[in-house]
């Protein structure tokens, strides 16, 4: 009996609990006292919490098992206490309610404190009587603290688990993608490179600097913003295109970006337009051009440049053979500068496009660029619009056609070719199998001569030109149908002015006199072309016998022979045919204006043997040109 009290349910000692084994589940975490201890409680029976809280701590980790003991005034005070339990990483927060802590309270203030264990004697196993036992079970029973475990059972399902409370987590370190950090070391660099020169940073070329295009035009930049972004383009690996036309970087500005380049093997295209670089700027770019094998545009225009620099010009032409378009537009080459460059561009077959447009070349250097293209088989595109180009180089232009087979575009636009300069030019394209678009807009064209240059066109078996521009250039009605019929075939597209209808064509003729012919001239054109004498139109019109015809009598009969002369364009005739004033025409100021004619008629021949000799000395100049050797 005494054996079976002592191993009982009811022989708890406070502050100490059997160890609960796996077979009878897992102890339960309670405050036991004043002291801080764990009181693991071992039983099925007594491990009874809420089934969502058992299932909570079989999916999470082993704890780290501790409780913080609450002290009676602790407990007192407050409707919940809490108590903090560490899962791995995460922190889970348990609390007790109000009540279950004042039951706790007084459960723990009426029990007397149990000698320890140590200081237990052993049960005596000697045989007793019943009395002596009866005794035992009732100093035992003093002893025993009155329905303690009924208590903790009630504190026990007091607990109640409201979830993780994440106190403790460590945020992972973020990985910044690679090209994140290279923009962010590309902008700092611009931005450090911007301090160590003095200026501002320029707000838009920032995100540009991590794009392959950098395009930054009219905005000041000036010589020292060019030295801090040349600083940020040496170690660039993103940028290959460079455009800062208009920015007023001059020759210093040149020097460093050149300094740059010849570090850089990123950037391909480059453009320096409307910069001002001058002779010092481009003997830097062209420095660097010997040893750059990666740079295939350069766009100089509007840097300032004249004959002189043409030599630094050729020594780039002849020194790279990578560079495949060059852009020289809006300088002030001339006559020894286009020289030179022919020069250099016969002996260049790696370069495809030159741009020599708004320069001053004519004379010399116009002719020799006309004879280089014979020996160059390099060039695609060749824009020589806006210069001084006249009918001996078209003369040349059309010998050198015949054998040039690789150029494909020609502008000769806005150049001062007339009838006979385009006569030259078109003989060369009609043979010529090479030249694919051809541009003569803004030249003294009339609409019969925009007429011939079509059918040469049309006509012509070899002539492989599917393009031609003839900008505002007035054409007639047969123009346009011939026109339309060659576009018809998908094969052929043309750019002119307006169309002029045949009415419309005899009113602008009649213009075209007023502007630049005379109205005398025309009327007695007129007679010679009808085999009509002086004698004989004065009959027709003098009805009355009186050798003498007034201005209204003049006007009908020029309108009846349908003379092509517009009614203004009479009065004109007649203010100068009559000559003493008096309002009429007689057959003395008929005479004279006839003898005016003739004086005219000789002249026009004259002009026209002497050029026909000066064609015939030119060509001989030109065939020598073509055979000379460099």
């Amino acid at each position: 009996m005494e054996d079976e009290m002592d191993s009982g349910e009811g022989a708890v000692i406070p502050g100490e609990s059997p160890v609960a084994d796996d077979k009878n589940g897992s102890g339960q975490y309670i405050e036991t006292g004043n002291s801080k201890s764990k009181s693991p409680v071992g039983s099925r029976e007594n491990s009874t919490l809420d089934k969502n809280h058992n299932n909570e701590i079989k999916k999470s980790p082993e704890p780290d098992r501790e409780t913080t003991t609450k002290t009676p005034e602790a407990l007192a005070n407050g409707k919940r206490e809490a108590t903090n339990v560490q899962i791995g990483k995460r922190s889970a927060t348990l609390f007790l309610s109000s009540h279950s802590l004042k039951l706790s309270s007084k459960a723990k203030s009426g029990v007397t404190k149990a000698p320890s264990r140590e200081g237990r004697k052993p049960p005596s196993r000697a045989p007793t009587n019943l009395s002596q036992t009866s005794s035992k079970n009732k100093q035992r029973k003093s002893i025993e603290p009155p329905d303690e475990l009924s208590q903790l059972k009630i504190i026990k399902k007091e607990f109640t688990f409201t979830g993780y409370d994440i106190m403790a987590d460590v945020e992972p370190v973020p990985v910044i993608p690679e090209d994140e950090k290279l923009a962010h070391e590309i902008q700092k660099s611009y931005t450090d490179s911007c301090k160590q020169v003095g200026v501002i940073p320029v707000r838009s070329l920032i995100p540009q600097l991590c794009s392959p295009v950098v395009q930054l035009r009219c905005r000041s930049l000036g010589p020292k913003g060019a030295d801090a972004l040349a600083i940020t383009l040496v170690n660039n690996p993103t940028v290959t295109s460079l455009d800062l036309e208009d920015n007023g970087i001059g020759p210093e500005g040149a020097k460093s970006l050149a300094e740059m380049l010849d570090v850089n093997h990123n950037i391909t295209d480059v453009s320096l337009a409307e910069n001002l670089i001058l002779k010092e700027g481009l003997s830097a770019i062209a420095e660097m051009m010997k040893n750059n094998f990666y740079i295939q545009s350069l766009d100089l225009t509007g840097s300032g440049f004249v004959d002189s620099d043409a030599y630094i010009v050729a020594d780039l032409l002849e020194n790279n053979k990578i560079l495949r378009e060059l852009v020289l537009s809006h300088n002030q080459f001339g006559d020894k500068g286009g020289y030179v460059i022919a020069q250099a561009l016969a002996q260049n077959d790696t370069l495809r496009i030159i741009d020599l447009s708004w320069n001053h070349i004519r004379g010399e250097g116009a002719k020799s660029i006309a004879a280089c293209i014979q020996k160059n088989i390099g060039l695609r595109k060749m824009d020589l619009s806006w210069n001084g180009f006249t009918t001996g180089d078209c003369a040349i232009f059309g010998v050198t056609l015949k054998d040039n087979t690789t150029l494909k575009e020609l502008d000769l636009s806005n150049n001062q070719l007339g009838e006979t300069a385009l006569g030259f030019l078109m003989k060369g394209i009609q043979t010529s199998d090479g030249l694919e678009i051809l541009r003569i807009g803004g030249n003294l064209i009339v609409p019969k001569m925009a007429l011939v240059i079509l059918k040469t066109i049309e006509q012509s078996q070899t002539c492989r030109v599917h393009t031609l521009d003839m900008g505002d250039t007035e054409v007639d009605e047969e123009f346009y149908t011939i026109a339309d019929e060659m576009q018809a075939k998908g094969s052929f597209e043309v750019a002119h002015g307006p169309v002029i209808k045949r009415r419309d064509l005899k009113t602008n003729s009649a213009g075209a006199i007023d502007g630049n012919m005379d109205a005398v001239y025309e009327l007695f054109k007129y007679m010679s072309d009808n085999n009509y004498r002086v004698i004989d139109l004065m009959k027709w019109l003098d009805k009355d016998g009186s050798m003498s015809i007034s201005r209204d009598e003049f006007k009908k009969g020029m309108i009846t022979a349908e003379v092509p002369l517009t009614e203004h364009q009479l009065d004109i005739l007649l203010d100068k045919l009559d000559v003493d004033g008096d309002g009429e025409v007689d057959f003395k100021e008929l005479l004279l204006g006839e003898r005016m004619f003739r004086r005219k008629m000789r002249q026009k021949k004259e002009r026209l043997r002497s050029t026909k000799e000066k064609a015939a000395k030119l060509r001989k100049i030109v065939l020598a040109t073509i055979n000379e050797k460099p």
